[in-house]
């Protein structure tokens, strides 16, 4: 991590904004919103992955937050990946994949969940589940049938800043002492 210019001294996360079906994606958008706010109010480095079919995905975040930011190869091998989430911080993403490897190593996450299966939620793991609350929830779908999204969609990127700020204040007091953000 230290190649590619993130200092492990200084508060860090990592976001990983891909999931196989598009339903399950917070907007593009809205990530570039947090990650900016993280950067620029908290003094957050930032850590985005993804598979290399989610590299524009990953490229147009960066682009639209307009702050300095850190891209980890977009090919990296599961136990690459697993390793990378082992020493990650906080994990915020969707549910998909990652959510589960991070539990599985320990990582807390902030998951924005489109509201499908709510058997696919973290265990074992301090996390944050957030859904925009929908007359269609637990529509166990891939794809939206109401073709809105707006479990996903209408999350605030204020809400998703404010619960990442929460997460982190408690994982610092519970495992690694009083040190919180400047």
């Amino acid at each position: 991590l230290s190649d590619h210019g993130l200092n492990r001294d200084l508060p860090w996360l990592t976001i990983h904004p891909g999931a196989s079906a598009s339903s399950r994606r917070y907007p593009w958008q809205h990530y570039a919103k947090v990650a900016r706010r993280l950067v620029e109010e908290d003094g957050f480095q930032v850590l985005f992955t993804g598979t290399a079919d989610e590299t524009e995905l990953v490229e147009n975040i960066r682009e639209e937050m307009r702050a300095p930011s850190f891209c980890l190869s977009m090919d990296l091998r599961v136990d690459d990946f697993a390793a990378l989430l082992a020493l990650t911080p906080l994990l915020v993403t969707n549910n998909s994949g990652p959510v589960h490897l991070a539990a599985a190593v320990g990582t807390p996450v902030v998951v924005l969940y489109a509201l499908t299966n709510p058997q696919h939620q973290p265990w074992l793991v301090p996390a944050r589940v957030l859904s925009h609350e929908v007359p269609c929830k637990y529509c166990y779908k891939s794809i939206c049938p109401e073709g809105h999204q707006h479990c996903l969609s209408l999350i605030e990127p204020d809400r998703v800043v404010s619960t990442i700020r929460e997460l982190w204040k408690e994982r610092a007091a519970t495992q690694f002492g009083s040190r919180t953000l400047a």
